[in-house]
Protein backbone atom coordinates (compact mmCIF):
# COMPACT_ATOMS: atom_id res chain seq x y z
CA UNK A 1 0.00 0.00 0.00
CA UNK A 2 2.91 2.32 0.68
CA UNK A 3 4.85 1.45 -2.46
CA UNK A 4 3.20 4.06 -4.70
CA UNK A 5 3.70 7.05 -2.34
CA UNK A 6 7.33 6.04 -1.82
CA UNK A 7 7.86 5.76 -5.58
CA UNK A 8 6.27 9.15 -6.14
CA UNK A 9 8.49 10.63 -3.45
CA UNK A 10 11.62 9.25 -5.09
CA UNK A 11 10.58 10.55 -8.52
CA UNK A 12 9.89 13.99 -7.04
CA UNK A 13 13.24 14.03 -5.20
CA UNK A 14 15.21 13.04 -8.32
CA UNK A 15 13.38 15.63 -10.41
CA UNK A 16 14.21 18.41 -7.93
CA UNK A 17 17.85 17.24 -7.61
CA UNK A 18 18.32 17.09 -11.38
CA UNK A 19 16.76 20.52 -11.74
CA UNK A 20 19.17 21.95 -9.16
CA UNK A 21 22.23 20.49 -10.87
CA UNK A 22 21.05 21.77 -14.24
CA UNK A 23 20.44 25.25 -12.84
CA UNK A 24 23.91 25.33 -11.27
CA UNK A 25 25.53 24.39 -14.59
CA UNK A 26 23.52 26.99 -16.46
CA UNK A 27 24.33 29.57 -13.81
CA UNK A 28 28.09 28.89 -14.09
CA UNK A 29 27.93 29.01 -17.89
CA UNK A 30 26.05 32.31 -17.74
CA UNK A 31 28.69 33.71 -15.41
CA UNK A 32 31.41 32.59 -17.82
CA UNK A 33 29.64 34.04 -20.87
CA UNK A 34 28.86 37.38 -19.23
CA UNK A 35 32.14 37.79 -17.34
CA UNK A 36 33.48 41.28 -18.00
CA UNK A 37 37.28 41.33 -17.83
CA UNK A 38 39.89 44.07 -17.98
CA UNK A 39 43.43 42.81 -18.64
CA UNK A 40 46.31 45.20 -18.06
CA UNK A 41 49.22 42.93 -18.97
CA UNK A 42 49.78 41.31 -22.38
CA UNK A 43 50.83 37.95 -20.89
CA UNK A 44 47.53 37.73 -19.00
CA UNK A 45 45.66 38.75 -22.15
CA UNK A 46 47.32 35.95 -24.11
CA UNK A 47 46.35 33.43 -21.44
CA UNK A 48 42.74 34.68 -21.47
CA UNK A 49 42.58 34.34 -25.26
CA UNK A 50 44.01 30.83 -24.92
CA UNK A 51 41.11 30.07 -22.59
CA UNK A 52 38.62 31.31 -25.24
CA UNK A 53 37.86 34.45 -23.24
CA UNK A 54 39.05 37.01 -25.79
CA UNK A 55 35.54 38.36 -26.36
CA UNK A 56 35.06 38.81 -22.60
CA UNK A 57 37.88 41.37 -22.51
CA UNK A 58 36.22 44.79 -22.39
CA UNK A 59 39.39 46.71 -21.55
CA UNK A 60 43.10 46.12 -22.07
CA UNK A 61 46.52 47.77 -22.06
CA UNK A 62 48.13 49.14 -25.22
CA UNK A 63 50.44 46.14 -25.58
CA UNK A 64 47.49 43.74 -25.46
CA UNK A 65 45.76 45.54 -28.31
CA UNK A 66 47.67 43.51 -30.92
CA UNK A 67 47.09 40.13 -29.26
CA UNK A 68 45.28 37.97 -31.79
CA UNK A 69 41.81 36.98 -30.59
CA UNK A 70 41.15 39.93 -28.27
CA UNK A 71 37.79 41.68 -28.44
CA UNK A 72 38.25 44.37 -31.11
CA UNK A 73 35.94 46.72 -29.20
CA UNK A 74 37.97 46.55 -25.98
CA UNK A 75 38.81 49.97 -24.58
CA UNK A 76 42.57 50.57 -24.48
CA UNK A 77 44.36 51.95 -21.41
CA UNK A 78 47.92 52.99 -20.65
CA UNK A 79 49.54 50.06 -18.89
CA UNK A 80 51.45 52.18 -16.36
CA UNK A 81 48.78 54.76 -15.60
CA UNK A 82 45.25 53.61 -16.54
CA UNK A 83 42.34 56.02 -16.01
CA UNK A 84 40.54 54.54 -13.00
CA UNK A 85 37.34 56.51 -13.62
CA UNK A 86 37.14 55.17 -17.17
CA UNK A 87 37.77 51.66 -15.87
CA UNK A 88 34.88 52.05 -13.43
CA UNK A 89 32.55 53.07 -16.26
CA UNK A 90 33.21 49.72 -17.96
CA UNK A 91 31.69 47.97 -14.92
CA UNK A 92 34.18 45.06 -14.97
CA UNK A 93 33.84 41.91 -12.86
CA UNK A 94 37.58 41.24 -12.84
CA UNK A 95 40.68 43.36 -13.44
CA UNK A 96 43.83 41.35 -14.10
CA UNK A 97 47.14 43.06 -13.31
CA UNK A 98 50.79 42.17 -13.20
CA UNK A 99 52.78 44.57 -11.09
CA UNK A 100 54.28 45.60 -7.78
CA UNK A 101 52.31 46.42 -4.64
CA UNK A 102 52.54 50.18 -5.30
CA UNK A 103 50.95 49.65 -8.73
CA UNK A 104 48.18 47.45 -7.36
CA UNK A 105 47.34 50.11 -4.75
CA UNK A 106 46.14 52.38 -7.57
CA UNK A 107 43.13 50.12 -8.02
CA UNK A 108 41.81 50.41 -4.46
CA UNK A 109 38.84 52.47 -5.65
CA UNK A 110 37.81 49.68 -8.03
CA UNK A 111 38.17 47.13 -5.25
CA UNK A 112 35.95 49.21 -2.99
CA UNK A 113 33.34 49.24 -5.75
CA UNK A 114 33.15 45.44 -5.72
CA UNK A 115 35.51 44.72 -8.62
CA UNK A 116 37.81 41.73 -8.08
CA UNK A 117 41.42 42.83 -8.50
CA UNK A 118 43.77 39.97 -9.36
CA UNK A 119 47.51 40.57 -9.45
CA UNK A 120 49.51 37.90 -11.31
CA UNK A 121 53.12 38.07 -10.17
CA UNK A 122 55.76 37.89 -12.90
CA UNK A 123 56.73 34.26 -13.42
CA UNK A 124 60.39 33.37 -12.95
CA UNK A 125 60.08 29.76 -14.11
CA UNK A 126 58.00 27.63 -16.44
CA UNK A 127 56.22 26.08 -13.45
CA UNK A 128 55.21 29.56 -12.32
CA UNK A 129 53.82 30.25 -15.79
CA UNK A 130 51.72 27.09 -15.41
CA UNK A 131 50.57 28.33 -11.99
CA UNK A 132 49.48 31.64 -13.53
CA UNK A 133 47.49 29.83 -16.22
CA UNK A 134 45.73 27.60 -13.69
CA UNK A 135 45.00 30.50 -11.35
CA UNK A 136 43.49 32.60 -14.15
CA UNK A 137 41.55 29.53 -15.31
CA UNK A 138 40.14 29.02 -11.82
CA UNK A 139 39.12 32.67 -11.47
CA UNK A 140 37.35 32.69 -14.86
CA UNK A 141 35.55 29.31 -14.64
CA UNK A 142 37.94 27.83 -17.19
CA UNK A 143 40.02 25.53 -15.03
CA UNK A 144 39.52 22.49 -17.27
CA UNK A 145 40.72 24.44 -20.29
CA UNK A 146 43.69 25.78 -18.31
CA UNK A 147 44.67 22.27 -17.26
CA UNK A 148 44.55 21.19 -20.89
CA UNK A 149 46.74 24.12 -21.96
CA UNK A 150 49.33 23.23 -19.33
CA UNK A 151 49.26 19.55 -20.29
CA UNK A 152 49.72 20.39 -23.99
CA UNK A 153 52.76 22.56 -23.19
CA UNK A 154 54.32 19.85 -21.04
CA UNK A 155 53.88 17.33 -23.86
CA UNK A 156 55.52 19.68 -26.37
CA UNK A 157 58.48 20.27 -24.07
CA UNK A 158 58.87 16.55 -23.55
CA UNK A 159 59.00 16.01 -27.33
CA UNK A 160 61.67 18.70 -27.74
CA UNK A 161 63.74 17.24 -24.90
CA UNK A 162 63.60 13.77 -26.47
CA UNK A 163 65.15 15.08 -29.69
CA UNK A 164 67.92 17.03 -27.98
CA UNK A 165 71.48 15.83 -28.46
CA UNK A 166 73.72 14.86 -25.53
CA UNK A 167 75.96 17.66 -26.74
CA UNK A 168 75.30 21.27 -25.82
CA UNK A 169 76.01 24.62 -27.45
CA UNK A 170 77.25 27.66 -25.52
CA UNK A 171 74.95 30.65 -25.88
CA UNK A 172 74.95 34.34 -25.01
CA UNK A 173 71.44 35.83 -24.94
CA UNK A 174 71.18 39.63 -25.06
CA UNK A 175 67.97 41.30 -23.88
CA UNK A 176 69.19 44.91 -23.94
CA UNK A 177 71.68 46.28 -26.45
CA UNK A 178 74.88 48.29 -25.96
CA UNK A 179 75.75 50.49 -24.23
CA UNK A 180 73.30 49.16 -21.60
CA UNK A 181 73.84 45.46 -22.15
CA UNK A 182 71.62 43.11 -20.17
CA UNK A 183 71.37 39.33 -20.08
CA UNK A 184 70.40 36.70 -17.49
CA UNK A 185 71.76 33.91 -15.38
CA UNK A 186 70.09 31.08 -13.50
CA UNK A 187 66.68 31.29 -11.80
CA UNK A 188 64.97 32.95 -14.77
CA UNK A 189 62.46 31.37 -17.09
CA UNK A 190 64.60 32.40 -20.10
CA UNK A 191 67.54 30.41 -18.74
CA UNK A 192 65.21 27.45 -18.27
CA UNK A 193 64.07 27.77 -21.89
CA UNK A 194 67.66 27.97 -23.06
CA UNK A 195 68.56 24.77 -21.21
CA UNK A 196 65.50 22.94 -22.57
CA UNK A 197 66.42 24.01 -26.10
CA UNK A 198 69.82 22.34 -25.81
CA UNK A 199 71.88 25.43 -25.01
CA UNK A 200 74.25 26.28 -22.17
CA UNK A 201 74.09 29.86 -20.92
CA UNK A 202 77.58 31.39 -20.67
CA UNK A 203 76.31 33.16 -17.51
CA UNK A 204 74.62 30.16 -15.89
CA UNK A 205 76.82 30.56 -12.79
CA UNK A 206 75.32 33.98 -12.13
CA UNK A 207 71.83 34.58 -10.77
CA UNK A 208 68.85 36.50 -12.12
CA UNK A 209 69.02 39.45 -14.51
CA UNK A 210 72.55 40.78 -15.05
CA UNK A 211 74.51 43.55 -16.76
CA UNK A 212 77.71 41.89 -18.00
CA UNK A 213 80.70 43.74 -19.41
CA UNK A 214 81.73 43.09 -22.98
CA UNK A 215 85.05 41.53 -21.97
CA UNK A 216 83.27 38.73 -20.09
CA UNK A 217 81.19 37.92 -23.19
CA UNK A 218 84.25 37.94 -25.49
CA UNK A 219 86.22 35.72 -23.11
CA UNK A 220 83.32 33.24 -22.86
CA UNK A 221 83.40 32.91 -26.67
CA UNK A 222 79.81 31.68 -27.19
CA UNK A 223 79.00 29.49 -30.19
CA UNK A 224 75.64 31.23 -30.66
CA UNK A 225 74.36 34.71 -29.81
CA UNK A 226 70.62 35.21 -29.37
CA UNK A 227 68.97 38.61 -29.03
CA UNK A 228 65.35 39.58 -28.54
CA UNK A 229 66.02 43.31 -28.92
CA UNK A 230 63.50 44.35 -31.55
CA UNK A 231 65.44 47.19 -33.17
CA UNK A 232 66.27 47.51 -36.86
CA UNK A 233 69.91 46.67 -37.53
CA UNK A 234 70.44 45.12 -34.08
CA UNK A 235 72.15 41.96 -35.36
CA UNK A 236 74.53 43.98 -37.57
CA UNK A 237 75.33 46.22 -34.60
CA UNK A 238 76.27 43.19 -32.48
CA UNK A 239 78.53 41.81 -35.22
CA UNK A 240 80.29 45.16 -35.66
CA UNK A 241 81.28 45.67 -32.01
CA UNK A 242 85.00 46.10 -31.45
CA UNK A 243 86.60 42.84 -30.32
CA UNK A 244 83.51 40.76 -31.03
CA UNK A 245 84.80 39.70 -34.45
CA UNK A 246 86.81 36.96 -32.69
CA UNK A 247 83.75 35.43 -30.99
CA UNK A 248 82.89 32.06 -32.52
CA UNK A 249 79.22 33.07 -32.99
CA UNK A 250 80.18 36.20 -34.94
CA UNK A 251 82.89 34.50 -37.01
CA UNK A 252 80.43 31.81 -38.09
CA UNK A 253 77.48 34.16 -38.62
CA UNK A 254 75.43 32.63 -35.80
CA UNK A 255 73.74 35.72 -34.36
CA UNK A 256 69.99 35.18 -34.32
CA UNK A 257 66.87 37.13 -33.40
CA UNK A 258 64.37 35.42 -31.06
CA UNK A 259 60.86 36.92 -31.09
CA UNK A 260 60.64 39.48 -28.30
CA UNK A 261 57.04 38.77 -27.31
CA UNK A 262 57.49 34.99 -27.29
CA UNK A 263 60.64 35.22 -25.20
CA UNK A 264 59.62 37.95 -22.76
CA UNK A 265 55.96 37.32 -21.94
CA UNK A 266 55.21 34.58 -19.41
CA UNK A 267 52.31 33.02 -21.29
CA UNK A 268 51.68 29.86 -23.33
CA UNK A 269 53.57 31.39 -26.27
CA UNK A 270 56.92 30.83 -24.58
CA UNK A 271 56.84 27.50 -26.41
CA UNK A 272 57.40 29.35 -29.72
CA UNK A 273 60.62 30.89 -28.39
CA UNK A 274 61.70 27.43 -27.30
CA UNK A 275 61.09 26.08 -30.81
CA UNK A 276 63.07 28.97 -32.34
CA UNK A 277 66.09 28.47 -30.08
CA UNK A 278 66.00 24.70 -30.49
CA UNK A 279 66.02 24.99 -34.30
CA UNK A 280 69.09 27.26 -34.32
CA UNK A 281 70.95 25.04 -31.84
CA UNK A 282 70.21 21.94 -33.94
CA UNK A 283 71.67 23.69 -36.98
CA UNK A 284 74.95 24.23 -35.14
CA UNK A 285 75.08 20.66 -33.88
CA UNK A 286 74.42 19.34 -37.39
CA UNK A 287 77.43 21.31 -38.66
CA UNK A 288 79.76 19.39 -36.36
Amino acid sequence: MHKIPILLYLILFLTIFTSCVSQDNVSEKNIEDKLRIVSLAPSNTEILVGLSLGENIIGADEYSEKVEGINKEAQIFRIGDPNIEELLKLDPDIVLLSGHVSYVAKFEELKNSGVEIINIETAESIDEIYDSMLFIGEKTYKLDEANKMVEDLKNKIEEISKDNSDQSVTVYFEISQAPYIYSFGSNTFLNELLMLSGGTNIFQDLDGWISPNEESIINANPQIIFTNVDVTGNIDEIKSRVGWENIDAVKNNRVYYIDKDYSSRPSQFFINALYQMNDYIKQVLNEK
